[in-house]
């Protein structure tokens, strides 16, 4: 009788383990539609000016996020979007995005550009975007099949707005980047799948 209660239990337990994690899902998808206007239902961005984030790095979503919502990163929206919600939600709706899969613009670069851009990247980027910008680690973005039109205004606001890039290190090295070369990595990471 009372392995059958607890046999019981047990399954009442799982049951209700399941559904909570379920409505989590749900939850957490439901929290990120309100990027969908902007990044899509998935995070593959349709604009060039906006950074496609499904596939990205947990932890680098979540602290971009928080950047927002406390104000170390400045925006015209997604500051005002991001104080509406918890650090948990923001949490689950980073988890939501980077458990997405990684979808490329279908750009290809200008041969010159290339040339440019490689060297540019093997001397200032490859420490911490390797792979030509596809490896993702110690919280760093996926660079390569990224838009240009957002690349560039985001390594142009890191050369602007110091506090903006995350290490300090990167800001260093964009600020040794003429606006030519800006246009060049970006165009060059976009093409990069």
């Amino acid at each position: 009788m009372r392995l059958r209660m607890s046999s019981t239990l047990l399954a009442v337990g799982l049951t209700l383990s399941s559904a909570a994690a379920a409505e989590g899902v749900r939850s957490a998808s439901m929290l990120a539609n309100t990027c969908a206007g902007c990044h899509s239902t998935h995070g593959a961005s349709a604009g060039e000016q906006m950074p496609t984030i499904g596939g990205m790095d947990n932890g680098y979503l979540y602290d971009v996020l928080r950047d927002y919502k406390t104000g170390v990163r400045g925006s015209t929206i997604m500051g005002r979007i991001m104080r509406g919600y918890t650090d948990r939600e923001i949490h689950a709706i980073a988890a939501y995005f980077a458990a997405q899969p990684w979808v490329s613009t279908d750009r290809v670069a200008v041969a010159t550009d290339l040339h440019i851009a490689r060297d540019i990247h093997a001397r200032q980027c490859e420490t911490c975007h390797e792979d030509g910008g596809r490896e993702q680690e110690d919280k760093s973005p996926r660079l390569a099949g990224q838009w240009a039109g957002y690349l560039e205004y985001a390594l142009e606001a890191c050369r602007e707005i110091g506090h903006r890039c995350r290490p300090r290190k990167m800001g260093e090295r964009v600020m040794e980047l003429s606006d030519a070369e800006i246009a060049a990595l970006a165009r060059f990471y976009e093409s990069e799948k």
